[in-house]
């Protein structure tokens, strides 16, 4: 099942957008959404993602890594999530917004812990 609520931008000082949830994409494997009418919007992963805390991230920001110490590639307002593996898992979609390339808001975050690829932040 996927989440829609209405999006809610969160920010920080100034104009920059603050990040609610890093995810490590060592491979780059984020895919923009085939449908036509979602434009600018992305799909990416296979993450372990609580029920509970998918309803919390829904309307909040999302940025991609290649790891726990490198800036954003590529971020944006999640607006939905897509169960895999009978649920256990789920892709996360977001609509892409440019103001988050360079986030650096998980950059050395406690919230990595060891060996993980997912950090609330």
């Amino acid at each position: 099942m996927i989440y829609n609520k209405p999006i809610i931008n969160k920010t920080t000082k100034g104009d920059n957008m603050s990040a609610n949830i890093a995810l490590m994409c060592k491979t780059n494997n984020d895919k923009q959404n085939p449908q036509s009418s979602n434009k600018g919007e992305y799909r990416v992963g296979n993450w372990v993602i609580s029920e509970t805390k998918r309803k919390e991230l829904l309307g909040g920001n999302v940025v991609l890594t290649e790891s726990q110490t490198t800036p954003a590639y590529l971020g944006g307002t999640i607006v939905g999530f897509n169960p895999t593996q009978n649920g256990k898992k789920c892709e996360v979609i977001f609509r892409e917004d440019k103001t988050l390339i360079g986030n650096t808001d998980a950059i050395g975050h406690k919230g990595w812990g060891t060996g993980r690829s997912v950090c609330y932040i």
